[in-house]
């Protein structure tokens, strides 16, 4: 696609070699890296949205947006998901919770799943509620703890909206897992709620006898 290649281009002129290697070693050497920093690729995907991106049928966005996952280069990711974060939500089809579930198994890490779960998910749970209900109950066995993070955390936006039975059944799901990302979630989705319903947290933390990183996030501007 010409869209395709014009990200490749504008990303690869706009690269700083120097950059890329301290972006690169901030994620752990994952990802190979352009070096375009936030504020550039956001005004360069501006630029493809006037030439390309707006002009494109449905079907045509999304395939692009899977061809910039395949990229080697994490900006390609990292721009398609700055591009889908800002679709709305009644442009999404209720077959995309398996459009969004790809994207958080391929490249897999937490700058982009953290940004799928609570901006492209969350949203896409209150359009197709039901659907989604019945997303979790597979999802919350899943094999990929990014998916099981998803779980936890694609209720992030939703503050005085949070369902605490949901998100409470999660913890109690997901408390004994070892996981790092896990259990930052945990304490991630808890400490949002502590913004409105700090009892509600401590409680839960005191009776799902949480500990160690969950805990500490959890209560980190409570206590």
């Amino acid at each position: 696609m010409d869209a395709l290649n014009h990200i490749r281009e504008l990303l690869s002129v706009n690269g700083d070699a120097e950059r890329a290697k301290k972006m690169e070693a901030y994620l752990r050497n994952q990802f190979s890296f352009f070096g375009v920093m936030s504020g550039p690729r956001k005004l360069l995907l501006k630029q493809c949205k006037t030439l390309h991106l707006n002009h494109l049928n449905p079907k045509d966005k999304r395939t692009l947006v899977g061809l910039l996952w395949k990229e080697p280069e994490r900006e390609c990711q990292l721009l398609a998901l700055e591009w889908l974060m800002q679709w709305s939500p009644k442009d999404y089809l209720e077959s995309d919770i398996r459009f969004f579930e790809e994207l958080i198994l391929q490249k897999s890490w937490w700058d982009t799943v953290d940004g799928i779960a609570p901006n492209l998910i969350g949203k896409y749970a209150k359009r197709f509620p039901d659907t989604m209900k019945k997303t979790l109950v597979q999802w919350e066995s899943h094999d990929s703890f990014w998916i099981r993070r998803s779980c936890l955390i694609h209720q992030l936006r939703y503050r005085k909206d949070t369902d605490l039975t949901m998100l409470l059944h999660f913890v109690q799901k997901f408390k004994l897992e070892k996981q790092f990302f896990i259990q930052k979630a945990i304490g991630w989705s808890l400490r949002e709620v502590a913004k409105f319903n700090p009892s509600w947290v401590i409680e839960v933390v005191k009776c799902e006898n949480l500990s160690g990183l969950a805990r500490r996030e959890a209560l980190k501007h409570i206590l």
